[in-house]
């Protein structure tokens, strides 16, 4: 029998959107309840989400019809379906069904709590493929961090920063209880349950490079939060049997100016649909699929090195100034909002060495370390396919084709962003940990970013807000088939 300093009905492990709301329904449900965070404070990736994904809502059922009246607020059996054949029958029917349908509750959830919706939108632009999933609230996930904190301290919840969880503890093949780093000494918990909710790996490029297929860039991405989700959640599973040949992560793949933050106007420029090139001096991709910004991160990820530039001319600026950006990055990057920063921005990166610029489309490939010539002749191709509006290379969208002509001429240094990784830990329906044989191991649950099932190699972007509504309904799930399993 394992000796504990102390003792809860429930262990959390990790401060993020999945495992506060675990939190909130195991307390509410009276279960005494200790939340593990290994950082100073908690949060998680949530804080930097704009949106929730959810089918069904109060708030859809409320507005009757999204903001473009063509489209139309989705059901749960389309938002299954969209899940499983995006991924290619890759994602866990079990796990997707059990999102979809538990989904709504948490935008009734946080109503209840005080915070106010001021959309249910998409995050492209009347993109066709994109479902009316996108909650957007005031204050964004910030805000719902806030308050999901001060709902889960008003119910006594015992919450504990800078603890990471090093060790989970068994006896005969069930979880009861974990060992914590609490001010360099190790705190030994028990619990009849522990749910796993570190965040994934998305902070880690030697796991990216591991575990998806993006090694080729994985080292050479923008890491967009300063979290240190490095899979301490997958760590821990495998110490006690989990699944260990399965394990997969895809990046949530956003895309921006390298080393830019996503808000930067001169980044937000860079992925307007110009010229884009790879370090071999070559276009790989009809840039009109800046459209969706989940499918720049792809194109960008596949390039050698996750090297790209993008070529603008100073006729591209003097437009983006004055009309805005071509496309939309959520809250971002507005579409056709005149980008007012974007001059000083970009006079900025150039004094910086960041951007380069030149008089001569020959000069600026100098300046990229590109192979000039192929840099060259791509460009001449480029500008002849804009004069003839037909884009045979690529079959860039014809409105979008316009020539690199008016000097100088900018390079704008681009990459696959990423916020996170989805996956790793396989799970049920219930969120439990799986081991090599699918079979539950007791005690043992994964939720959010750290649980696999939800997608195939890439995040789905045509379910806008899905991680992070995932990791709400998740920890929910979780949580209450714990309680029910308790003595």
């Amino acid at each position: 029998m394992a000796d504990f300093d102390v003792e809860y009905d429930l262990i959390v492990v990790g401060g993020g959107a999945s495992g506060k709301s675990a939190a909130l329904i195991a307390a509410r449900a009276g279960k005494s309840v200790v939340l593990l965070e290994k950082m100073p404070e908690t949060g998680g990736l949530s804080v930097y989400a704009e949106g929730t994904a959810a089918f069904e809502s109060v708030e859809q059922q409320e507005r009757k019809t999204p903001r473009l009246s063509k489209y139309h607020f989705p059901t749960k059996a389309e938002g299954i379906e969209k899940f499983m054949s995006y991924s290619h029958q890759r994602a866990s029917y079990e796990v997707v069904k059990a999102f979809v349908e538990n989904s709504a509750e948490t935008i009734s959830i946080y109503r209840d709590l005080g915070v106010e919706y001021k959309a249910v939108d998409i995050a492209a632009e009347d993109d066709p493929n994109e479902l009316w999933t996108f909650h957007l609230p005031e204050g964004l996930g910030a805000h719902c961090q806030e308050v999901l904190l001060d709902a889960i301290e008003k119910l006594d919840v015992d919450i504990f920063t800078s603890t990471p969880v090093k060790e989970l503890i068994s006896e005969n093949g069930k979880v009861v209880g974990v060992v914590a780093d609490s001010d360099g000494a190790p705190l030994r918990i028990g619990g009849k349950a522990v749910i796993l909710a570190t965040g994934g790996m998305g902070s880690s490029p030697d796991r990216i490079a591991q575990y998806s297929w993006f090694a080729q860039s994985a080292h050479n991405m923008n890491v967009l939060t300063p979290l240190q989700n490095v899979g301490d959640g997958l760590d821990l599973a495998l110490s006690v049997g989990a699944d260990p040949n399965t394990i997969t992560t895809c990046p949530l793949l956003a895309a921006g100016g390298r080393d830019m933050t996503m808000d930067s106007q001169c980044g937000g420029a860079g992925v307007n649909p110009g010229v884009w090139i790879n370090r071999n001096g070559k276009r790989f991709a009809a840039e009109s699929v800046a459209e969706n910004i989940g499918d720049i991160g792809i194109y960008f990820g596949k390039q050698p090195g996750g090297i790209v530039w993008s070529i603008l001319d100073q006729a591209y600026i003097d437009r983006l100034t004055h009309e805005g950006s071509e496309i939309a990055i959520g809250e971002f990057v507005v579409y056709h909002k005149p980008m007012a920063r974007l001059t000083t921005e970009l006079e900025a990166a150039i004094d910086s060495g960041l951007v380069k610029k030149a008089d001569t489309v020959e000069d600026l490939g100098v300046q990229m370390g590109v192979p000039v010539e192929s840099f060259v002749s791509t460009i001449d191709e480029y500008n002849d396919a804009c004069r003839e509006q037909c884009d045979r290379a690529y079959g860039k969208k014809p409105q979008y084709l316009r020539p690199i002509a008016q000097a100088p001429f900018f390079a704008i240094p681009l990459a696959t962003g990423t916020m996170g990784s989805a996956g790793g830990i396989r799970v049920n329906e219930h969120m439990q940990v799986l081991d090599a044989d699918y079979m539950p191991i007791d005690g043992l649950y994964a939720v959010g970013l750290d649980a696999t099932g939800l997608y195939g190699d890439t995040y789905n972007m045509e379910i806008p807000g899905a991680a992070n509504g995932f990791a709400h309904t998740s920890g929910r799930i979780a949580a209450r088939h714990a309680i029910a399993q308790m003595a």
